[in-house]
């Protein structure tokens, strides 16, 4: 049998995207203790270099990230 819900775990879904980090410059992050990057209790970190995010600084990378890609195009044809 089949589900007739999509489980919403893709990027375009969730809106999740990696944020830059402003130590080392690579956008790999993790996230500890939730799913939920917004969750008061979240720890989003750096992947490479260890970097912790502030909730606040977090936040405000992700809005930053979220327009730099809502300005791209793909070119189909």
């Amino acid at each position: 049998m089949t589900s007739t819900t999509e489980p919403r775990d893709t990027l375009l879904d969730t809106d999740i995207l990696p944020v830059q980090c402003p130590r080392c410059s690579e956008a790999q992050n993790t996230l500890v203790g939730t799913t939920d990057p917004f969750a008061l209790d979240a720890k989003i970190g750096c992947m490479v270099c260890g970097y912790t995010f502030g909730p606040g600084e977090y936040r405000e990378l992700l809005g930053k990230r979220q327009a730099a890609f809502a300005g791209l195009q793909v070119d189909l044809g």
